[in-house]
């Protein structure tokens, strides 16, 4: 795009395509922002120093802030400048500002060339941003099944034993001053389900289990884990509970819901439970492998007491109790 400028600046002729541009514009200034080079003597000045230096030349223009032009300017006779501007970078912007064609620009020129290639490498960005965006929602839907009971949604063993780390690792940092809170493993298993499963048969059974599942995680916050590591167990790992009047109250209240009967399949069906507590505070290095086997002696301590009842483990109660096919935690 050219623009043929006399000593004064006024505009003596323009291209097509860059009077569609710039309207109506008589002089250089109603135009055009001189933004590179700068010269003390003003904008003609600056040309004519840019022309004879062969620098190079940005005009931002006026009616159209966001469209900066480039080039290069070349003196003429009886002091005129002959401008030779383009879009550079911002041709694909340009071209859909000012509803550019290919008519507007010379045969010689590349600039749909370039502007094909743009649209395609844009097209092909998007493409591989979508293919990366599904590749880590894939990802993501496979890690958090890996760590999830099929059949309660709850987390599993494995997604257990992550979050006991973590609430571990939170801990030693209390420990150093550092932030953390204390927490509590509860340790449950349902009295009278194998029953359920021989008399009303396993899919029974499984919609039991997902009723018990429910109940268990209406009565923990958000922050807090409910697990099934298997079977008929289930476990709660509470962060920043440690007094053990609240943990009492809150297994009680669990049990008394457990026990409400539930209609599954036309019959109303009818489980306990029982629940081991154990805690960890900063007052002790963690030692998840003691904690698992505190809240399984505690469990068993409660189903040797009649079923149905909750029990306190560790220092906070009996740790006695010979315990079969205990919970381990990592």
């Amino acid at each position: 795009m050219h623009l043929v400028l006399d000593e004064e600046g006024h505009l003596l002729s323009a291209g097509p395509t860059l009077r569609k541009l710039i309207g109506p514009a008589r002089h250089l200034e109603e135009a055009f922002v001189i933004e590179r080079p700068h010269h003390a003597g003003g904008a003609m000045e600056g040309l004519r120093a840019a022309a004879g230096e062969g620098r190079r030349l940005f005009l931002r223009q006026k009616p159209a802030p966001q469209a900066l032009l480039r080039g290069h300017a070349v003196a003429g006779a009886g002091g005129r400048l002959i401008l030779n501007l383009g879009f550079g970078i911002g041709l694909p912007q340009a071209v859909r500002q000012f509803d550019l064609t290919d008519a507007d620009f010379a045969p010689s020129e590349l600039a749909m060339e370039l502007l094909f290639l743009y649209e395609a490498t844009r097209t092909a960005v998007a493409a591989l941003a979508r293919h990366n965006s599904a590749l880590d929602d894939a990802r993501q839907t496979a890690e958090t099944e890996s760590l999830t009971d099929p059949l309660t949604r709850l987390a599993n063993r494995r997604g257990l034993d992550l979050a006991l780390q973590r609430a571990a690792g939170a801990l030693r940092l209390e420990r150093r001053g550092e932030g953390g809170a204390g927490f509590a493993v509860l340790h449950l298993d349902l009295d009278g389900f194998k029953a359920v499963n021989d008399h009303h048969g396993h899919a029974a059974g499984d919609a039991l289990l997902a009723h018990v599942a429910r109940i268990l995680t209406e009565e923990t916050r958000a922050g807090d884990t409910v697990a099934r590591p298997g079977g008929d167990e289930f476990v709660l790992l509470l962060r920043g509970l440690a007094a053990p009047q609240p943990l009492e109250r809150l297994a009680r209240r669990i049990i008394a819901r457990i026990e409400e009967p539930v209609a599954i399949g036309g019959t109303r069906l009818s489980v306990s439970a029982s629940i081991g507590i154990a805690v960890a505070t900063s007052a002790a290095p963690p030692d998840l492998g003691m904690l698992a086997a505190e809240a399984d002696a505690a469990l068993y301590a409660a189903k040797r007491s009649g079923r149905g009842r909750c029990c306190l483990g560790g220092p906070l109660g009996p740790r006695e109790g010979e315990v079969s096919a205990p919970l381990s935690f990592p």
